[in-house]
């Protein structure tokens, strides 16, 4: 592999007669001349959002497939409001949860405390700006890797009450080892698997 100062550029190769003229020797060739080169022995493979990396370890050591790395990672979001404790505790307990925890402003409001006591401010004073810096709460969630975007939605609406935004939903990823100059072959092998949505050449920018 090219190491040095190297950019990675991902050919798409979708498994249709069109796409497949993506990474014929002519294309390959124009790439190069292009300014270009792809780096020979690995592919990387788009993979379907509900993988987890066990069952993709498992299904590639079955196909007797290098796995050279993989990234996969699952869904986590934050709540942006402030639910019943009911609900997040309905949450927490949930069998899709994997995860659950959260980041307090409560250190920043002892030291606002302490910094109020060196002033001259009257109790009421000080009390009254207490009061007024609420403390937050950000509680984070994460999902087993069963979880997408659209089995998330309905999940969700288990929780009324509860407002999130999405923080983390990356694409699933595998580097697969092949031989080289054979790597379109094991392409086509590769896209034909349930799990996989578009498998990738990698290229090297020439400097």
């Amino acid at each position: 592999m090219i190491r040095s100062l190297t950019t990675l550029i991902l050919v798409f190769c979708f498994s249709t007669i069109v796409s497949a003229q993506v990474i014929d020797d002519s294309s390959i060739e124009d790439a190069q001349n292009g300014g270009y080169t792809f780096v020979e022995g690995m592919f990387v493979a788009y993979l379907s959002d509900t993988v987890s990396p066990g069952f993709i370890r498992e299904q590639f050591r079955e196909l007797e497939i290098d796995v050279l790395d993989e990234y996969i990672k699952p869904l986590v979001i934050s709540i942006v409001n402030s639910p019943s404790d009911e609900s997040i505790e309905k949450l927490r307990n949930h069998k899709n949860v994997t995860a659950f925890y959260f980041e307090s402003s409560k250190n920043e409001a002892l030291k606002l405390e302490r910094l109020l006591e060196g002033t001259s401010l009257s109790e009421e004073q000080k009390e009254q700006i207490l009061n007024e810096t609420a403390l937050v709460e950000t509680y984070f969630v994460e999902f087993d890797y069963s979880i997408n975007r659209k089995a998330l939605k309905k999940l969700m609406g288990e929780f009324r009450d509860v407002a999130y935004k999405i923080i983390s939903d990356q694409l699933r990823t595998v580097t697969l080892k092949a031989e080289p100059g054979n790597e379109p072959l094991l392409m086509d092998r590769v896209e034909e698997l349930p799990f996989v949505e578009s498998t990738a050449m990698i290229g090297a920018i020439k400097n």
